[in-house]
């Protein structure tokens, strides 16, 4: 169990600031054994987050391997299977296979925790011998002959855009083996002292006109799914940079920030959607004549 010290020391260490709560929450169920898929909006910093997670509890970032969900991963990359050595030069080798462990099956096998990014980028069938392992506590390895069991102090942390365009919907089975954190946007109090730290000779009017842009666009996304997401922080760390950037070398305040903010829009709208392109468009007009 980790102690009080331990909590605030992961806590004030962590780059990414205004998830506190939700940080605590998936360090109690670590403490618990569980693992934790954390989930939410594209740029707020879930991979960040979980790497850092990691880090602190194995002591360096060589104590946990990483993996990136992709739309053709399959279970060899998670468990392992054969491999053929066709591309051999060697006629006897051309027709002989080698056995290669998967991710999973290294993390264990090598003594670590595990941190699978972009989960629901894969299909829930690359993960068939992970929900194996993750409900019975076990890992049959069949052409190697022996199983593999989970180790009690093992950590596995998972991140997912819900609903993002290119991922999978996971089974309820698959998703019930995991505790869901939601890593949302900050508050505007957070971010706005996050833009005083970074940007803290931009002028208040741009970074005020910033973060509107950034509550406008995350209310449409919430509202009725206008716009694919909102501007993520991340986002609003970019543009309020180019805005300083572009007035430091001459640029007017209202210009710097409507280049900034279109060119932001046109990243989390739909480019193949008009009518996406246009309501942010519209807002950035909008934004833009009262600043």
């Amino acid at each position: 169990m980790l102690s009080t010290n331990e909590y605030l020391n992961i806590l004030e260490t962590c780059k990414i600031k205004g998830h506190d709560d939700a940080i605590i929450r998936a360090l109690r169920y670590i403490d618990l054994g569980y693992p934790i898929l954390l989930y939410g909006p594209p740029g707020n910093g879930k991979t960040t987050i979980a790497e850092h997670i990691l880090t602190s509890l194995g002591g360096g970032k060589d104590t946990f391997y990483e993996i990136e969900g992709t739309e053709g991963m399959s279970e060899y990359q998670i468990v392992g299977g054969f491999h053929p050595l066709s591309m051999s030069g060697s006629s006897d080798l051309s027709e002989r296979f080698v056995y290669k462990h998967g991710t999973v099956t290294r993390a264990i096998l090598d003594k670590k925790n595990l941190l699978i990014d972009e989960f629901t980028r894969a299909p829930s069938s690359a993960y068939s011998g992970l929900f194996l392992l993750l409900s019975l506590g076990t890992l049959p390895l069949e052409y190697q002959e022996m199983t593999l069991t989970k180790p009690d102090n093992w950590v596995l942390i998972a991140t997912a855009n819900f609903g993002d365009e290119g991922t999978y919907r996971l089974s309820n089975a698959l998703k019930r083996r995991f505790v869901p954190i939601d890593i949302g946007y900050p508050s505007s109090a957070t971010e706005r002292s996050l833009l005083a730290t970074i940007t803290p000779d931009l002028d208040e009017r741009v970074v005020a006109a910033a973060l509107k842009f950034a509550e406008e666009t995350r209310a449409i996304w919430k509202k009725d799914r206008g716009l694919p997401q909102g501007l993520s922080t991340d986002g609003l760390i970019r543009m309020a940079r180019y805005c300083e950037l572009s007035i430091a070398q001459g640029s007017d305040r209202v210009s710097a920030f409507m280049d900034a903010a279109f060119h932001q829009g046109t990243i989390i709208a739909d480019e193949t959607d008009p009518h996406s392109l246009h309501r942010v468009q519209e807002l950035v007009i909008a934004i833009g004549d009262q600043v």
